[in-house]
């Protein structure tokens, strides 16, 4: 009789605890998530108006960062459009517009930032800032070998895939011999970006393409001699819109 009393009394402890322990579970919401910035690259002494991506974001909420001099000020927090061909589990449905503010001294690569909602704190993300090149931002239109947007070797084109089958087209002179790296940097940034590169002669035939070298990022490396040379960012799917940024640095 007593060795079923006390597995009794252990059934209904263990029954209470389970209890509590839901009822805490419900009282706590559930943590934001963030899955991209747009754009998720800037510059120091500027002020950018940054659209973040996620899940529950789309509620009263802080933006916070570890790093001081560094002013964040959301603007809004709204869902989020899902572009033709785009999951929102990959790129989120709310998002929250803010301003970011990057002191001219800033001297760090990154600039981590979560969101606080109802006590609890989102992931971590790191926003790029600045760059190894000089970086220049993506000029519509750029859609064709003819509207092709001249850049500079070493540079960095911070750009968007605007639309479903939109193409960027860049142009690049070489006055001698050099390997080139050419390289996208998207997926590693959570943009919904697949991204397809494609490297052209002055003739417009093909010398080197690149779809997945890292996540579904795409990188070339080659030796090219001197000339004028074309390059083409798209999506490898054909898929584009408000969360499909990238950024392409091409060097040395």
């Amino acid at each position: 009789m007593r060795k079923r009393l006390s597995v009794l009394f252990v059934i209904g402890f263990v029954m209470v605890f389970v209890s509590l322990s839901s009822l805490h579970s419900e009282d706590k919401p559930e943590a934001p998530r963030i899955a991209l910035a747009v754009p998720f690259a800037m510059t120091p002494n500027t002020t950018t108006k940054v659209v973040v991506r996620g899940w529950k974001l789309n509620r009263d909420i802080e933006a916070r960062t570890t790093i001081g001099n560094v002013g964040l000020r959301v603007i809004k927090h709204e869902n989020a459009n899902i572009s033709n061909g785009q999951e929102a589990k990959l790129i989120g449905d709310t998002q929250i517009e803010l301003d970011v503010t990057i002191p001219q001294d800033f001297s760090a690569q990154t600039l981590p930032i979560t969101f606080v909602a109802g006590g609890v704190e989102s992931n971590s993300y790191s926003l790029l800032v600045g760059g190894r090149f000089p970086v220049v931002a993506e000029i519509e239109p750029n859609d064709s070998f003819r509207q092709a947007q001249p850049i500079a070797v070493p540079q960095i084109v911070d750009g968007q895939i605007h639309a479903d089958r939109n193409v960027d087209t860049y142009s690049f002179l070489l006055t001698e011999e050099r390997r080139v790296t050419i390289e996208v940097i998207a997926r590693r940034q959570g943009s919904g970006l697949d991204s397809l590169l494609t490297l052209f002669d002055s003739k417009k035939e093909i010398i080197a393409t690149s779809d997945d070298a890292e996540l579904t990022d795409s990188r070339i490396e080659v030796v090219l001699p001197a000339g004028k040379y074309f390059l083409v960012v798209q999506d490898a799917q054909d898929h584009g819109g408000s969360a499909s940024p990238y950024r392409l640095a091409v060097g040395y």
